[in-house]
């Protein structure tokens, strides 16, 4: 597998495997996870309701963590498919910057246990939300600008962004946060999927070159 198209797929597994982790970690939760009410952040409480989970901890950790060190090969790779224009180029560079930046913040929301370090898993969460909806948004400009990507991931990336700013400023609460992660979520793997048929008509098998 060449390097883009493993790119590709770590726009897609990222999320697929926060979805596992986080929903396996909401089967134990003690004395039940309400997905309407309580957020992902209590999913990664070191303890929840009186009842020690350092396990549950670990493992949200570990979905943030995963999901942020994914999500830099598809950022790095999304850029690959924007060289028409010198603008376009610029412009797929800065969005790809906003959504590096972003991927340290979002392991940072699972590292730092909401219950424990407050400010710092406050400051993570913000930042990351801030941040990826710039670089969705960046790029659904892109998109537009390019002739053969559909635009239609450009009104995706728009109202991705969007829900995250929402979600930031405006309508706090567990489930609006879900709605813009899912969302997410969603963007990536669909991008994902749509780089995987782009370099199936352009990159040969056993490409190593990025």
């Amino acid at each position: 597998m060449n390097m883009k198209r493993m790119g590709a797929w770590c726009g897609i597994i990222a999320g697929i495997q926060f979805i596992i982790i986080t929903f396996g970690i909401m089967l134990f939760y003690p004395e039940g996870y309400s997905f309407l009410e309580n957020t992902f952040s209590s999913l990664g409480y070191s303890v929840t309701k009186g009842y020690p989970t350092p396990l549950n901890w670990l493992f949200f950790a570990t979905a943030t963590t995963l999901a942020g060190a994914l999500s830099i090969p598809f950022w790095l790779t999304l850029r690959t498919v924007f060289t028409e224009t010198a603008l376009q180029r610029g412009l797929s560079w800065v969005a790809t910057i906003l959504g590096l930046v972003s991927a340290p913040c979002l392991a940072g929301v699972g590292i730092f246990a909401a219950d424990l370090y407050g400010l710092q898993h406050g400051l993570s969460t913000i930042l990351f939300f801030i941040l990826v909806a710039l670089g969705i948004g960046v790029y659904s400009v892109v998109i537009l600008l390019n002739t053969e990507y559909p635009n239609t991931y450009s009104l995706v990336g728009i109202i991705t962004g969007v829900l995250c700013i929402l979600y930031i400023l405006v309508i706090h609460g567990a489930a609006m946060q879900k709605v813009a992660v899912y969302a997410i979520i969603l963007y990536t793997v669909f991008q994902g999927y749509e780089l995987l048929k782009i370099f199936e008509k352009t990159e040969p098998i056993g490409n190593v070159q990025d």
